[in-house]
């Protein structure tokens, strides 16, 4: 039996938006690595600092997983859909990094099925749906950018 939180409303799964990622991903698909790297150190520095009680998890996993899928990105001819699967396996890669380090600390103990089944799918889901609607407005504002 599982017992209900106000995080889940009730539901057997947890949807974590990550849609600070998803813009920061955007600048690094299209706009410039180095800018998107910069951007999430700062964004995952004021993850921490609000919302978790460990400063430097999102701090290092958002900083890395933005220079890692940025720059594997640039091996790839980039369009829509290559842009957005780089989004969705930064929003995996994101929830690994940050899932290892607090099960390395003694943080968490949660098994890895259930991690996946209730957590990382359901969130690749939201943040898909949100990727997809919101791809032709930031390719409308970057292109406005430059």
């Amino acid at each position: 039996m599982q017992i209900a939180s106000s995080e889940n409303f009730g539901f057997g799964f947890v949807l974590i938006p990550r849609f600070t990622l998803m813009v920061i991903m955007f600048a690094a698909l299209y706009i410039n690595v180095p800018l998107a790297v910069t951007y999430a150190l700062v964004a995952g520095f004021l993850y921490d600092i609000i919302y978790t009680d460990f400063i430097g998890i999102y701090l290092f996993a958002m900083a890395l997983t933005t220079y890692v899928v940025g720059q594997s990105a640039k091996i790839m001819h980039l369009n829509a859909v290559v842009g957005t699967l780089a989004a969705l396996v930064a929003v995996v890669v994101l929830e690994f990094l940050v899932y290892g380090l607090y099960t390395l600390i003694g943080f968490v103990d949660y098994a890895l099925k259930p991690f996946l089944l209730e957590r990382v799918l359901p969130s690749l889901v939201l943040n898909g749906i949100f990727w997809i609607l919101s791809y032709l407005p930031m390719k409308k504002l970057v292109k406005k950018w430059n």
